[in-house]
């Protein structure tokens, strides 16, 4: 199969396109005097909606780059085709009897995709430089149960004082405040991969920024990126552990924005994987090369009261959570597999290992769609802001991004009279850093969970978390996230109630954050690419095991 360059014109927001694609519609195509299973090449095109950002896993956090580190980097552990967490890098792990000190040994044949050995001090370097406030990165939160992991990011002891240790080559040690039964779903994660010390340090501010600048120890590596580059392509990495489940020779990556120029890639045979949303799903429904996926993530509205002082009113925030009719944007706008969701956390996420009951179904739900309710909050709004109000919302110049976005701008225009809404669409690359750099008044937002861990999203609104762009602060909300966190762990009923109570101060007293539904991923799949694998946590689509038949 020869891989070919397709030069592609596109309306809106991508002039062009170059796509490094290759025709897998007629991947399995038989040449003369060859048997069929001869003439099958691995290579696969697929495309993601926007550039991938860095790829040190240290610093990555957006779900499109995250897709892509998880087949460049393994840890300790990985998630299984179940996504339950199974022994990667490690061969395997002693657990202490009170679950507080864990000791890893790792795999002889663990190796970087230059042929070194991996080393426990690979594990040790990497997690310090999540957490070392001179280099932190924003999931340096996910080690806040290592001893004194939390006390060295926040500058109060240093960083040698941490609860990790390297005995010897094979052997990492992880010692923790608490008991932490989700820990080995944690560390699956591509955020807690090892790094290479020397390459680290001589690479300098260039690690991570292209395919030359990096190491891997996950089933793939990578060529032909540069940073914000919007074309990369994954190959099989020799030194991987288990190479001969590796099937996949070549993946080429491409960013495509346009749906409508992926779906004719797809019916074309130049692309074996595009995501489409919306009225494409509808329009395929019936096609078996259709995939969908109920996303464990949510979709929210989030308040930056530093960028308008109105968003301080309580009022407001309750008046605009109360006017969104969520159940006709997910089935009506969406129409794509999306859900209503009424709380923080999404359905599937974390289940009481007692009880057995989803935390969602446990905890109930908060603000949910009231005309009444809404103008009356308003009307109590308008006594201390005025008559009028102009807001500016921003979203995603993508396709779902617009829909939602002027949806919410006509919900709450129609049911909100003096309210204005002046929608901001910005690339998803550029979203994410408005939102860091704290740009924005109101914005449509989401948030996937890399592991099973309730933590990592009441973690988006602690006080003093990377996460809590609109600076969002209140001590019991705070205080309650922390003792579930580190008190009640090894008590599920404990540990579900103070969750409860903290998502009840944060969305019905405080309305800090609107959610919106709970999204589902939907997919055009050559019907010959076989063995892709959704994930509950962190990423699109795993290719570890898929093939072309």
């Amino acid at each position: 199969m020869k891989v070919k360059k397709s030069i592609l014109v596109v309306t809106g927001i991508l002039a062009a396109v170059t796509l490094a694609g290759c025709k897998t519609g007629g991947a399995a195509k038989e040449s003369a005097g060859l048997t069929a299973k001869q003439a099958i090449k691995q290579e696969i095109s697929v495309s993601l909606p926007a550039p991938l950002s860095t790829l040190d896993t240290t610093q990555t956090t957006d779900k499109i780059t995250f897709t892509v580190v998880q087949h460049l980097f393994e840890g300790l552990y990985r998630f299984d085709d179940k996504s339950q967490p199974v022994p990667a890098l490690a061969e395997k792990v002693d657990i202490s009897p009170d679950g507080k000190t864990y000791t890893f040994t790792l795999r002889e044949d663990a190796k970087w995709s230059n042929g070194e050995k991996v080393t426990a001090n690979d594990f040790l370097f990497a997690w310090k430089r999540l957490v070392n406030p001179k280099t932190m990165g924003p999931n340096a939160y996910l080690l806040d149960n290592v001893v004194n992991s939390q006390a060295i990011r926040e500058g109060k002891k240093a960083i040698d004082e941490i609860g990790l240790a390297a005995p010897d080559e094979k052997t990492f040690e992880v010692k923790l405040t608490q008991a932490q039964p989700s820990f080995l779903s944690v560390v699956s994660i591509g955020w807690l991969a090892p790094q290479n010390e020397k390459f680290v340090t001589d690479k300098k501010d260039e690690y991570g920024r292209t395919s030359e600048d990096l190491l891997y120890t996950g089933p793939f590596a990578l060529k032909d990126w540069k940073q914000t580059g919007d074309e990369w392509t994954l190959v099989k990495n020799d030194d991987y552990y288990d190479k001969k489940a590796v099937k996949l020779s070549e993946v080429h990556g491409s960013t495509i924005k346009e749906e409508n120029t992926g779906i004719q890639l797809v019916d074309s045979g130049e692309l074996d994987l595009q995501r489409i949303s919306g009225q494409y799903v509808e329009q395929f429904k019936n096609d078996p090369r259709l995939v969908t996926e109920k996303d464990v993530a949510n979709q929210f509205l989030d308040f930056n009261k530093k960028a308008n002082k109105a968003l301080g009113n309580v009022h407001v925030r309750k008046a605009i959570a109360q006017a969104i009719n969520k159940e006709q944007l997910a089935k009506n706008v969406l129409n794509d597999g999306a859900t209503p969701l009424n709380g923080l956390i999404p359905t599937g996420l974390y289940k009481n290992p007692q009880t057995k009951e989803d935390f969602r179904k446990f905890s109930g739900d908060y603000n949910t769609y009231d005309v009444k309710a809404a103008k009356s909050e308003w009307s109590k709004a308008k006594a201390v802001i005025g008559d009028s109000l102009t807001l500016k919302l921003l979203v995603t110049d993508d396709d779902n991004g617009e829909k939602v976005g002027e949806y919410l701008q006509s919900q709450l225009q129609e049911t909100l009279s003096g309210l204005k809404i002046v929608i901001n669409k910005q690339p998803k690359v550029n979203l994410n850093q408005s939102r860091t750099d704290g740009n924005y008044e109101l914005s449509v937002s989401g948030w996937i969970a890399g592991s099973s861990e309730l933590d990592s999203y009441f973690n988006l609104y602690k006080t003093g978390s990377s996460y809590n762009y609109g600076g969002y602060a209140n001590k019991t909300y705070t205080d309650l996230v922390e003792k579930a966190r580190t008190t009640d762990a090894n008590d599920p009923n404990a540990f579900f109630k103070d969750y409860q109570e903290a998502e009840k101060v944060l969305l019905a007293d405080d309305a800090a954050q609107v959610p919106l539904y709970q999204s589902a991923s939907n997919y055009l799949i050559n019907e010959k690419v076989k063995g892709i694998v959704f994930h509950a946590y962190g990423d699109y689509f795993n290719l570890r095991t898929a093939s072309v038949k």
